[in-house]
């Protein structure tokens, strides 16, 4: 068994960072028309987000909707959110 220098383990701690680093740009998609948030339907039919987001899973068990996340800019952050869209 061979020892593990120092130099060994910086060398892969660095290659390690670096590929972590990458992963972590994502970019934000552009969302096709006709997907929305929960956010944006409370706003459109004057619903708190809670209420909209119960509708919105009433309907999705019905087959009403379909979900699908998207990597959207939310303040300063890049993350998935769940979009709705009537089937």
């Amino acid at each position: 068994m061979s020892k593990v220098t120092a130099e060994q383990i910086n060398a892969s701690l660095k290659r390690f960072s670096q590929e972590l680093a990458k992963c972590s740009t994502t970019e934000a998609e552009e969302v096709p028309p006709g997907w929305f948030t929960v956010a944006e339907l409370a706003e459109e039919i004057g619903k708190a987000v809670c209420t909209t987001s119960e509708r919105i899973k009433r309907m999705l068990k019905r087959g009403q909707v379909e979900r699908k996340d998207f990597t959207i800019q939310l303040d300063q952050r890049i993350r998935p959110v769940p979009h709705y869209r009537m089937k």
